[in-house]
């Protein structure tokens, strides 16, 4: 299983970050698109219930990926977790908990994020090949995205 966690400081309030970050309709505003995962480009709720543990979210990547999330922790504004549900045409399928964790830092708040991943299906090279590269991986999609969410919320976008 993967491990990987990534802090940066926003100086906003914990107030502001969460707003963004607790909106799935505002994932593709802030997610990396330069990096090797497919980056979301629509993010959608998949019931009326828009907050709280229990909420689904549904992305859409920009190469046809839909992935299917369920908040598992929601503690306004200090923690928010989901675990990937499903992916629908993946070429692999993955186990995922995303953990965020916001602390006010004087007039700023630091955000760490945490990924706990496993590869599902057998053995393939392609497994291989993920499992040496994958926090690598994680890590630049992890710090690309939250210098998005940075930029996004210090500019009151």
């Amino acid at each position: 299983m993967g491990h990987v966690t990534y802090s940066i400081e926003i100086a906003a309030p914990a107030e502001a970050v969460w707003a963004v970050l607790s909106n799935v309709t505002r994932l593709p505003d802030w997610s990396y698109k330069e990096g090797r995962f497919p980056y979301p480009v629509e993010g959608k709720y998949g019931s009326d219930q828009s907050e709280g543990v229990g909420t689904i979210w549904v992305g859409k990547a920009a190469d046809g990926q839909v992935a299917t999330q369920k908040i598992t922790a929601w503690e306004p504004p200090a923690k928010l977790a989901y675990e990937l549900q499903a992916t629908e045409n993946a070429p692999m399928q993955m186990a995922q908990t995303s953990t965020f964790e916001l602390e006010a830092a004087n007039d700023a708040t630091k955000i760490t994020w945490t990924v706990d991943w496993e590869l599902g299906g057998g053995f393939s090279l392609n497994k291989i090949l993920i499992w040496f590269t994958g926090n690598g991986t994680f890590e630049e999609m992890m710090a690309g995205s939250l210098e998005n969410l940075k930029r996004l919320v210090e500019t009151g976008a």
